[in-house]
C-alpha cells in the first residue's frame, strides 16, 4: 500500500500562534542546545537571557506568519493492510496477536512570512486512550540515512513494523502491477517522506506519547509531517490524541529569537 501525502487543504490554520511567555514548550535542556546554535561565543548568556522574564515585545504578539495542525490524521491498520496484500508479519508481531498497529499520519503546515523564519520546532502527540502507546517513529533512528539521501527518501514499513527504505521507487511501483506486488512482498506501507530539519530529536518509544524536537534547519516550512507507529489492545479502532506544537522564530528587527506556541488541539482519530 502506497501512502499519499497530505494536501494543505487537510490543515487547520483557525487558532492563531501566541507568544509561549512562561517557556511551557522547551525545556532547560533544549534551550541551552538552541541557544548554543544561536551563538558561538558561548551560550551562557542568550540562555540566561531566555529564561530571565521572557517577554515578546507587543509588535510581535501577532504574527503574519501561519501555523496549522492536520485537521484529520487517520490511522491505517498495519496487520489488516498486510494480511490483505500478502505481506509476511515477523515473529515479534505474530506474538503480539491482541494488539494492534496502527500508523498515524499527523503533523503541520507552516507558512512563514517573509520576515519570520522558524528555527525550531517541537511536535507532540500525546495518546489520551487507554492502553496506547508508541511502537516506534519517524522521524527517528533513520534520521541520519534520510540526510544522507540528500533530505528525501522513499520510506517503508517492515514486517516488524519498523522503518527500512525500498529499493524499488514508489512512483515505479504506483505505474508497475509487478513492481507494486514486490514492494508489497516486504513493506506494509510506503511513503515518500521529505525532512525538514538536520537535527531531529525523537521521544516516546513505549510510553503514551511521541515527541519531536526539530532545530538546525532552514527548512521548516510547508508540510512537516510525522508517522508514529502505535500499538492498542486488540478491540481498539479510535484513539483520542492531543496535539501541540511550540516554536523559536527569528525576524531581522528582533534582537533575539523568540518562542511561541499554538493552542493544543483534541482529535479522535480513526482509520
Amino acid at each position: 500500500m502506497i501512502l499519499q501525502p497530505p494536501t494543505k487543504q487537510e490543515y487547520d490554520f483557525k487558532e492563531k500562534i501566541r507568544p509561549d511567555l512562561q517557556n511551557e514548550g522547551f525545556s532547560t535542556k533544549e534551550i541551552e542546545i538552541l541557544a548554543s546554535a544561536d551563538s558561538g561565543r558561548g551560550a551562557k548568556g542568550i540562555f540566561d537571557l531566555w529564561k530571565k522574564n521572557r517577554k515578546a515585545p507587543p509588535e510581535i504578539e501577532n504574527l503574519k506568519s501561519e501555523f496549522g495542525y492536520q485537521g484529520s490524521p487517520f490511522l491505517t491498520d498495519l496487520r489488516a493492510v498486510a494480511e490483505s496484500q500478502g505481506t509476511q508479519l515477523e515473529g515479534i508481531i505474530k506474538a503480539r496477536a491482541n494488539s494492534n498497529f496502527y500508523i498515524m499520519r499527523c503533523g503541520a503546515y507552516i507558512v512563514p512570512n517573509d520576515e519570520e523564519k522558524f528555527e525550531a520546532l517541537k511536535f507532540e502527540v500525546s495518546f489520551k486512550t487507554a492502553n496506547v502507546s508508541t511502537y516506534s517513529m519517524l522521524p527517528g533512528p533513520q534520521t541520519k540515512k534520510i540526510l544522507e539521501l540528500g533530505g528525501s527518501a522513499d520510506i517503508g514499513v517492515t514486517g516488524k513494523f519498523d522503518f527500512g527504505f525500498p529499493q524499488i521507487p514508489l512512483g515505479q511501483a504506483s505505474v508497475e502491477a509487478a513492481a507494486k506486488a514486490k514492494l508489497e512482498t516486504n513493506f506494509v506501507v510506503s511513503f515518500h517522506y521529505e525532512l525538514k530539519s538536520q537535527v531531529v530529536d525523537s521521544f516516546g518509544m513505549g510510553n503514551p506519547f511521541c515527541r519531536w524536537f526539530m532545530h538546525t534547519g532552514e527548512s521548516l516550512r510547508n508540510d512537516v509531517v510525522f508517522y508514529p507507529v502505535i500499538m492498542t489492545d486488540k478491540g481498539i479502532k479510535s484513539i483520542d490524541c492531543e496535539f501541540k506544537a511550540f516554536f523559536k522564530i527569528n525576524h531581522s528587527e528582533w534582537e533575539n529569537a523568540e518562542f511561541f506556541l499554538k493552542p493544543p488541539k483534541k482529535i479522535a482519530v480513526s482509520g
